[in-house]
């Protein structure tokens, strides 16, 4: 191929990697409860989630305060 080849591969490629949303919260939670459900022990769990840009912390779900009586 030659320089004025519509096809000819550019000097600097760059990649083109497809745009992905961040994932919501809710997405967060259940991956993280997720892999703590899957993983061997607390450490590996811990591993896991590191490795993945969790935190434990997320995984936890608050629960509704009780209404006064």
């Amino acid at each position: 191929m030659n320089a004025q080849s519509p096809t000819a591969p550019t000097q600097n490629p760059q990649p083109s990697l497809p745009r992905v949303n961040e994932p919501d919260a809710e997405q967060r939670r259940r991956a993280v409860r997720a892999i703590a459900s899957a993983a061997r022990d607390a450490e590996d769990c811990a591993l896991l989630l590191d490795a993945l840009g969790l935190d434990a912390e997320e995984g936890r779900t608050s629960l509704p305060t009780q209404r006064e009586q």
